[in-house]
């Protein structure tokens, strides 16, 4: 007897058919990369032209992430089409359902990292200085990734040192790139 697959959104009473509500998670998913996608095109908009040095309009700094953005807005467009057509806009999200995907690891996970990231670009980058930014990212991502519970005392502080020379050996690698190779001031 085969093992019934279940997926963060499954469909109760329809055996067999995980796949199909996973237009659920297509439609969420599509209107996120919709969102993203028009925050980026804001942002490489405002991003310096260059004008007054003369440089080609194709070598602009936002040139990169506003290609991407558009890439990102058709795969959007098109997942939010297809799970529309599926009907997967009809969610019926509850309480219990909330939780029971909260608890999933993978989504623990998720959330680890979009907490992580929003803290990393929405708070950090800005209100100090890059390479101390990326720092505390980094070192703070290896030890949230790398904790355990029951973890003894010498191997969390042998991961918290591991993790501060990773942090601080990857922050100057990037930052001397940026700085050196591609000649991007740094916030």
């Amino acid at each position: 007897m085969a093992r019934e697959r279940s997926a963060p959104f499954a469909c109760p009473g329809i055996p067999g058919a995980w796949f199909i509500c996973m237009f659920k998670a297509d439609f969420l998913t599509g209107l996120a990369l919709l969102l993203v996608s028009a925050l980026v095109l804001i942002e490489s908009w405002r991003m310096p032209r260059l004008e007054h040095l003369k440089v080609h309009p194709l070598s602009v700094p936002g040139i990169v992430p506003a290609f991407l953005a558009v890439v990102l807005l058709i795969f959007g467009l098109v997942l939010v089409r297809r799970s529309i057509r599926a009907g997967g806009y009809r969610i019926g999200f509850n309480r219990d359902d909330l939780r029971r995907v909260l608890a999933q690891p993978g989504n623990q996970r998720l959330l680890m990292t979009a907490v992580l990231t929003i803290g990393y670009a929405g708070v950090l980058i800005g209100n100090a200085p890059y390479w101390l930014a990326t720092g505390i990212f980094i070192f703070l991502f290896i030890v949230a990734f790398e904790w355990r519970r029951g973890m003894a005392g010498r191997e969390f502080r042998r991961m918290g040192l591991v993790a501060g020379i990773l942090a601080t050996i990857i922050t100057a690698a990037v930052a001397l790139a940026f700085e050196r190779l591609f000649l991007v001031t740094l916030p």
